[in-house]
């Protein structure tokens, strides 16, 4: 059995910045409303800057849900890299992006993720397809992490 430890520390009223084990760093947030609900009930908000500093290579910082999005993308993209080398496909590069629809409620859960694996060179479509269900429903981690009530659908593209 393995153990993944990470660390966040609060930078802001509704930020943090993240770390892990190896030095990795990443700054998650919530939105412009939050963090004025959450500064506006401060009793001394000059605790915090106005404006944070960002991390080098990001922005505001990342939602959590975003993030999500990004674990689950990334974990499918690592096994799907590792499908199609098996297959001795010739993947020139990959793209990945995420969609997730969201409840109108608090909390506000995904209810269906949309992630589509394109992938760029000359490689089989059919080989794509079957690498890219394989990825997600069976190796990815996070995939399987995932609430069963959440509808995920797995969509591939080949372009040259």
């Amino acid at each position: 059995m393995s153990t993944v430890k990470i660390s966040i520390v609060r930078v802001g009223p509704c930020a943090y910045d993240a770390s892990d084990a190896l030095g990795n760093t990443m700054r998650l947030a919530g939105s412009a409303e939050f963090d004025q609900q959450i500064r506006e009930r401060l009793p001394d908000p000059s605790v915090f800057p106005e404006t944070l500093p960002s991390l080098e290579n990001s922005g505001p910082g990342f939602r959590p849900m975003a993030l999500l999005l990004i674990s689950l993308a990334g974990c499918s993209a690592l096994d799907l890299g590792l499908i199609l080398a098996r297959q001795r496909q010739d993947v020139r590069g990959l793209t990945i992006e995420a969609e997730g629809t969201r409840v109108e409620a608090t909390p506000a859960p995904y209810t269906h993720i949309t992630l589509t694996f394109t992938a760029h060179g000359p490689v089989d479509p059919a080989a794509l397809e079957r690498a890219a269900e394989l990825a997600v429903r069976r190796y990815c981690s996070v995939a399987d992490s995932l609430d069963p009530k959440i509808e995920v659908t797995v969509l591939s593209l080949v372009s040259p």
